[in-house]
């Protein structure tokens, strides 16, 4: 029923849309990181520098909980092969990059999308194993700043999804999902926010 889909991929929406980088720092320690970092980002790695190491893994695992939740659930609803999977991988990761609860503004994506393949991975592990391979790869050659290398591995997953679809290790809605997902990564992970990336680190340099 489309009922069910729809549900689904509301739920994840709402997931998504709540922003622990944001929340918790605030609620613990009364710090707001979209307003003391440079680059406003309600992420885990600004949670660990400003709100301590304790909070940033909480909201790592917030984070990766909130984009498997939804995609573990839909899973074990036997929803892997609907037409409608694509959008109910998408959705905890559009929910965090455009938070319904923020007016729209978001985090760049990167935990949540890991949470996503983390719900997926009891029945299709390859996108998992595919992303942290290359997110170990980007680290280890260096490449900065971190949004380029962001864009850079989520551009490369895109295209390793394909090749598993092609070789019919994933189906295609998954392969769909995936695609979704590195477009809303890449689009957070701008030239706007390298543009504040590389304005940081030349001011930390000097």
């Amino acid at each position: 029923m489309i009922i069910r889909e729809l549900g689904m991929i509301v739920f994840g929406l709402l997931c998504g849309s709540i922003l622990f980088g944001r929340a918790l720092p605030k609620w613990i320690k009364g710090i707001d990181v979209t307003e003391v970092s440079n680059d406003h980002n309600p992420g885990t790695a600004n949670a660990m520098k400003y709100a301590g190491v304790p909070v940033g893994i909480l909201c790592l695992l917030g984070d990766l909980l909130k984009g498997a939740l939804p995609v573990y659930v839909a899973v074990g609803m036997g929803l892997v092969t609907d037409s409608w999977f694509p959008l109910i991988m998408a959705a905890p990761v559009l929910g965090h990059a455009y938070s319904l609860f923020y007016h729209g503004n978001g985090g760049k994506a990167i935990a949540v999308s890991f949470g996503v393949l983390i719900g997926l991975a009891p029945v299709q592990p390859e996108l998992l194993m595919l992303l942290i391979i290359l997110y170990l790869s980007g680290s280890a050659l260096l490449i900065r700043p971190h949004t380029k290398r962001t864009r850079i591995t989520y551009i490369f997953f895109a295209a390793g999804a394909a090749v598993l679809m092609m070789i019919q290790r994933i189906p295609r809605q998954v392969f769909w999902g995936a695609l979704l997902i590195s477009a809303i990564v890449i689009h957070k992970n701008s030239i706007r926010q390298e543009f504040l990336e590389e304005s940081t680190e030349s001011l930390e340099s000097l």
